[in-house]
């Protein structure tokens, strides 16, 4: 389990592992992918927010260098 905060972004490229991504507060740049297996979490209600996701990191094969997280939980911050 790990936890990682940042503004939620739409992905750039339509080869991503998924729709959204995690951006760096610091520089900006895409520090996870983010994943939600649930469907009562719509990631998109959450798009161009501060938020805290604390989940699984793993690794896409094809995106070794930018992990995937798996949210188990998400939450704002002011």
């Amino acid at each position: 389990m790990c936890s990682r905060e940042g503004i939620l972004k739409g992905s750039v490229s339509i080869q991503a592992p998924t729709f959204f991504e995690l951006r760096s507060l610091d520089t900006g740049r895409t520090i996870n992918y983010v994943f939600s297996p649930s469907t009562n979490l719509v990631l998109k209600e959450f798009k161009g927010k501060r938020i805290v996701v604390t989940g699984e990191e793993v690794l896409d094969e094809r995106w070794q260098n930018t992990p995937v997280i798996v949210v188990d939980s998400l939450q704002t911050v002011p």
